[in-house]
């Protein structure tokens, strides 16, 4: 994935205010609110494994994929670096199999944004359940369609010591696609490395996603604002999903 053969080395540096524990913990909440009490994760669009470290510390039996091998290389240091075993893989969401299926398969932080033909994101869909035991869990997050259509089209610049990342971004409000424009110059050693790159996500209507899980064959148990437990409103940055794949 040419969009992220650069990135991966920054990405971290630009998430590094989540609270990825934080995440985990709000997953756990709907986990114990639906009776659900999974011993595997699969975890599509892994990336650098920052949401799926903290469910593999807590003993969860841990794999993901992503298509990007520098991310998916980065996600495997970091787990040695921390003594945790997780199965990673490079490979494409939409087709992508476990040798055993899972009882949770989640996507997080924009995974399933990149996905920009509906279609296609029905195809993730069907892969998830694939990947799911009957009765098993798909939880996941997607940007809102109205917070995309408000983002900033202005250039926005990140400074730090050893890089400099340069961004803007681009609104078609007919498609709902968000376009990222990003440059970032990178020390190594003595001199900068350039590099420049462009990403390009989609928003999706609750109502669109909905119908995609049946589709696919899962219920869906509930859609919430994010890192709450109500539902969406039309100022939502971020809606989370919770479905149950159908026996």
């Amino acid at each position: 994935m040419e969009n992220y053969r650069g990135l991966a080395a920054v990405y971290d540096c630009l998430v590094t205010g989540v609270d990825f524990e934080g995440w985990a913990d709000y997953v756990e909440e709907i986990l114990r609110r639906f009776g659900h009490r999974p011993a595997g994760v699969l975890d599509l669009a892994c990336g650098t494994g920052n949401t799926l470290l903290p469910m593999a510390l807590r003993g969860y039996e841990a794999a993901g994929v992503d298509l990007s091998p520098q991310m998916v290389d980065l996600a495997r240091r970091k787990a040695a670096g921390c003594g945790v075993k997780i199965d990673y893989h490079v490979g494409d969401i939409r087709d992508f199999r476990l040798d055993r299926p899972v009882d949770l398969v989640t996507c997080f932080h924009d995974g399933l944004n990149y996905i920009t033909e509906p279609d296609d994101l029905g195809k993730v869909f069907k892969n998830a359940a694939g990947n799911l035991t009957p009765g098993g869990m798909f939880i996941f997050d997607l940007n809102a369609v109205m917070w995309i259509g408000r983002t900033d089209p202005q250039p926005v610049v990140i400074d730090e010591e050893n890089m400099t990342i340069i961004y803007k971004t681009r609104i078609d409000t007919g498609s709902a696609l968000w376009t990222v424009d990003l440059t970032c110059f990178l020390k190594e050693g003595h001199l900068y490395r350039k590099f420049s790159e462009t990403h390009r996500e989609r928003g999706y209507e609750p109502e669109e996603v909905v119908a995609r899980l049946t589709e696919a064959g899962f219920k869906t148990l509930a859609v919430y604002d994010a890192f709450t437990f109500n539902p969406p409103r039309r100022e939502s940055r971020r809606h989370f999903y919770a479905a149950r794949k159908e026996n």
